[in-house]
């Protein structure tokens, strides 16, 4: 009751804690001075006492060094006592703490056990409680161990996934950058499309996968946190560590490591789209082509080119005449020579062409031979 008293007396009537910087107003009440600071703000005469309402004219504080000394000592005196042998006492009745309290997570001594707030309550003998609790905090290091190996192996999985598919993406961009070159005369539009379209693709796929990265890296932080933690507290006496113990289990049961779930898009796009993601978008250009290439194909081929029919590739069917070509339903059977494109979807020009409009002739030609292939 005494103690009880005591602590009544250093607690500021504002905050209700201990005093902070204790001072006096002229009724002779103490508050912490930030508290009586704060309830005064805005005043400029007729200052109340918060305690007693009594107002006073001038704002008068008086600091109480004595009053903040014994609340310094009050707070030491909180803290578990010890006897000559070093064994924590309890702090109302100066006995040893020998039991554990399930109910309210606090070690009491014998006296404290036949007390109101504790005799329905779950008891145990300190050492019972401890070595159960330690028992507790093992299996759960175990299991946060293995979850922790768990999260290093998706986290390689993940990186090799971000590795794979910026590979793909390098591969993809050589090879468009290789297409329009051919084509930059008439795709230059499209091409910067395309590279715009397959950068957005990418940098959306390689948000996810860092997102899943970031997520297991901080997951894997968390629990080598709690595991060093655990591991310190199984080092402490028993009564230590059954301080707040409950708090770091229910951190553990809280904690539960889980795999992504694989993103469906990006998987797709790891395994089906791998090597047709290119033809693909290139068919959708087809529309944008400009009519005239495929009709300065067919024109040149027909009235200035004679084709070998040796070098065309079986999808390409040669007209009679060898000066026009069109694109196959299936391949052909024709024989296997040494000059013939597999599986280049291409046909050269029979003899040598040496002038400079022969020569435009023959890049029209081989480009819409290409572009007919890559149609089909």
């Amino acid at each position: 009751m005494a103690n009880k008293q005591l602590r009544e007396e250093a607690t500021c009537s504002i905050c209700l804690e201990y005093f902070t910087d204790p001072v006096s107003v002229e009724c002779g009440h103490a508050f912490c001075l930030s508290c009586i600071t704060r309830y005064w703000e805005g005043l400029e005469t007729d200052f109340p006492c918060p305690q007693c309402r009594e107002t006073s004219k001038n704002k008068i504080l008086r600091p109480i060094r004595q009053l903040g000394n014994i609340v310094e000592l009050l707070k030491q005196l909180q803290t578990p006592s010890a006897d000559p042998q070093g064994e924590n006492l309890c702090r109302e009745h100066e006995e040893k703490l020998k039991l554990f309290c399930e109910d309210d997570q606090v070690t009491i001594c014998v006296i404290c056990r036949e007390a109101k707030e504790h005799r329905q309550h779950r008891v145990r003998p300190i050492p019972e409680a401890a070595q159960g609790y330690k028992k507790s905090i093992h299996d759960h290091m175990e299991r946060l161990k293995k979850e922790l190996k768990d999260l290093q192996t998706w986290t390689a999985e993940e990186s090799g996934t971000a590795e794979e598919f910026e590979e793909i993406f390098k591969n993809q961009t050589k090879k468009i950058l290789n297409t329009f070159e051919l084509l930059q005369q008439f795709l230059e539009k499209e091409k910067k499309q395309l590279l715009s379209k397959l950068e957005e693709e990418h940098d959306e796929k390689m948000k996810k996968i860092w997102e899943k990265l970031n997520k297991l890296e901080k997951l894997q932080s968390t629990h080598q946190d709690l595991i060093t933690t655990m591991a310190g507290k199984c080092q402490q006496q028993d009564v230590e560590l059954l301080k707040d113990v409950q708090i770091i289990l229910s951190r553990c049961d809280q904690m539960k490591a889980e795999k992504p779930q694989e993103d469906a898009v990006v998987q797709q796009t790891l395994q089906s789209r791998k090597h047709a993601s290119l033809l693909d978008k290139l068919l959708e250009l087809k529309a944008t082509i400009p009519v005239e290439l495929e009709g300065i194909y067919m024109n040149t081929c027909a009235t200035e080119v004679t084709l070998d029919p040796d070098t065309g590739n079986r999808n390409l069917v040669l007209c009679e005449d060898g000066r026009s070509v069109r694109n196959g339903d299936r391949a052909q059977d024709l024989p296997d020579t040494p000059q013939r494109f597999d599986p280049t979807v291409t046909v050269l020009e029979r003899e040598r062409l040496n002038s400079q409009r022969h020569q435009s002739e023959a890049y029209s030609q081989y480009i819409g031979a290409w572009i007919l292939g890559l149609y089909d």
